[in-house]
């Protein structure tokens, strides 16, 4: 099946060619026909730039960008048929919500009675119906961003890009738009491109994760492969693995805190790893404990976290700490060190 998206040794440079920064190097990428793509990665990473040059708002300084199989690296953004939620919302607010769900639909010269249809099957698939007659400043950040998610699923996109559209909501609005976002693309099938920062939020609505290092794809897959196979320092670090001793008979290896276990006196060892070590600090976390010991016979030690569900044992006492086997990442060699 071709991917409704296709990048081909896309780059990006700004600036003088003498001091041109690089944005986006040599990448390559295929999103899948109806999926939700995520692009995830620290600030100045690229995504942003990706997802603005798959709009059409910027363009390549070398490669090609396919849309449903064709070359549209000089396509207009008009001509592009992509429906795009940013950030601010982008709503007009002297226009009633359905009317701002209308705008692209009119653009496009349709007629009235399928204007009036579509903008108004927009509103009921985000649950907007009842507030069809009032005006932006009149809902709230969440109802807000629902409005701009309506106007751009109602013009019938290609694909759908989204960036950082839930970064002004509050937490727990944050999550109630996750799920409204992820029941939205199932329900409509469109295929949906999102930029994020936040690992949970990839997590959560990802069948396609695609993270990003200066510019480069680091690691690609679905977030069940991704996240306990990570393929480097830089994508274990980044998705919280926080732990990378270095173990004899190991190398290089990353475990999660929540994956590393403190033994108590007598308790049988399971398949992995076990160190003798010494408390240095403990942090109240509610649930658990955050638990940083310093490992001994392994140099000069090694600092560990272990998020411990049980009493907390005091700075200064020694431990046995246990880096299960199952759970131990051996780390490839970083993208950006290979090159």
């Amino acid at each position: 099946m071709t991917p409704v998206v296709q990048l081909e040794s896309v780059s990006r440079a700004f600036g003088r060619s003498r001091d041109a920064v690089a944005a986006v190097s040599d990448l390559d990428l295929a999103v899948p026909r109806g999926k939700f793509t995520t692009l995830l990665g620290p600030s100045g990473c690229g995504k942003t730039t990706t997802l603005r040059m798959i709009a059409g708002f910027v363009q390549p300084t070398s490669g090609r960008i396919l849309l449903e199989g064709a070359d549209a690296t000089k396509t207009p953004p008009e001509k592009r048929n992509i429906g795009m939620v940013f950030q601010s919302y982008a709503l007009f607010p002297h226009m009633t919500i359905i009317d701002n769900v209308a705008f692209g639909l009119r653009a496009r010269g349709l007629a009235k009675t399928e204007v009036t249809a579509r903008a108004g099957e927009a509103l009921e698939l985000v649950g907007l119906s009842a507030l069809a007659g009032r005006k932006p400043g009149a809902l709230s950040g969440g109802q807000q961003q629902r409005v701009a998610l309506a106007r751009a699923v109602a013009i019938r996109p290609s694909v759908l890009l989204l960036d950082e559209p839930l970064s002004n909501l509050d937490a727990r609005l944050r999550v109630q738009m996750r799920a409204e976002l992820r029941r939205v693309q199932r329900e409509t099938g469109l295929t949906a491109i999102l930029v994020t920062h936040d690992q949970d939020e990839a997590l959560e609505l990802s069948d396609h994760m695609v993270i990003l290092n200066k510019g480069r794809l680091e690691q690609e897959g679905a977030p069940r492969d991704v996240f306990p196979r990570p393929a480097s320092r830089f994508v274990a670090d980044f998705l919280g693995y926080e732990n990378f001793p270095v173990l004899p008979g190991h190398g290089p290896v990353a475990i999660r805190p929540e994956h590393v276990r403190l033994l108590s006196s007598g308790e049988p060892e399971d398949a992995g790893v076990t160190l003798e070590a010494t408390v240095t600090n403990v942090t109240y976390q509610g649930s658990h404990c955050v638990v940083e010991v310093n490992a001994n016979g392994l140099g000069d030690g090694t600092r560990l976290l272990c998020a411990h569900p049980g009493e907390a044992p005091r700075p200064g006492e020694a431990v046995r700490v246990l880096l299960p086997a199952a759970h131990l990442v051996t780390l490839g060699e970083d993208a950006e060190a290979a090159r």
